[in-house]
């Protein structure tokens, strides 16, 4: 069997939605491609920290996290870079300005700092938890993660993001995070030296659709987004109805 380097987002492809709970059939399915020598790794818009934890969890020690900007090989980061800090601070800037609750990531640990209280309503429960600090002072950070904005799509039309990347995470909550998951993809198969022709991208969001028309072989799942199926080389059944299984089995994998 030809030796193929599958890489997964996690929320809505390996995991039911952001539960980063994984259907039964999806954790049999990883089992058996590790047992038949397949190589699986994540490609995931998650903070680094986040993302490992769920790789220690389900046996991945290699992934792509933060949008594209960090790489964990072996368990160990070999690579990991900051959101364009004076870009974001002169967000924060005009969000104060306009009066839009906001919370950032400074820290690789699932934590967000806000100074606004009204943010804590809007803050997704299984999010990082948020720490509200009305001394903390965005301007002297050196580095930053994540910039997550409380705002609805129709108040994003009227915010100035400069060429700041923007993924919306829900209804009330965008944020500012890379979506360039393929440049880390990239790095990684340079890195290790795999064969482009035997990399397999499993995607179902708006933020996986960097990852599609890259030269890679590409599924998406049966809940993605319409734009991705179209872009796909094969639509398999949602997560949560076996989609990861039927796949591979599909093709031979499993």
């Amino acid at each position: 069997m030809q030796k193929k380097y599958f890489f997964f987002d996690i929320d809505g492809t390996l995991s039911v939605g952001q539960t980063m709970v994984m259907p039964e059939s999806a954790v049999r399915c990883l089992e058996q491609l590790r047992a038949n020598g397949h190589f699986t790794a994540l490609a995931t818009g998650r903070l680094q920290a986040s993302a490992a934890g769920f790789a220690a969890q389900h046996g991945f020690t290699d992934f792509v996290a933060d949008g594209g900007y960090s790489l964990t090989v072996g368990g160990k980061i070999v690579e990991m870079k900051s959101l364009p800090t004076a870009d974001c601070i002169a967000l924060i800037d005009r969000l104060e300005a306009a009066g839009i609750p906001w919370a950032v990531t400074p820290v690789n640990e699932r934590i967000c700092v806000t100074t606004d209280k009204r943010y804590l309503n809007a803050a997704p429960p299984e999010y990082f938890p948020t720490r509200y600090d009305p001394a903390f002072d965005y301007r002297t950070l050196q580095v930053l993660y994540k910039v997550n904005i409380a705002c609805t799509a129709e108040q994003e039309r009227d915010i100035d993001f400069g060429s700041l990347p923007t993924v919306r995470y829900n209804r009330d909550i965008l944020l500012v995070e890379p979506t360039e998951k393929q440049n880390g993809i990239r790095r990684m198969v340079e890195r290790l030296g795999i064969p482009n022709e035997d990399v397999v991208i499993f995607g179902d969001g708006t933020n996986d659709v960097c990852m599609f028309g890259q030269g890679w072989f590409s599924i998406a799942m049966g809940n993605a987004r319409d734009a991705l199926k179209r872009m796909a080389d094969y639509v398999t059944d949602p997560v949560d109805q076996d989609g990861l299984w039927n796949a591979c089995c599909h093709f031979g994998w499993i």
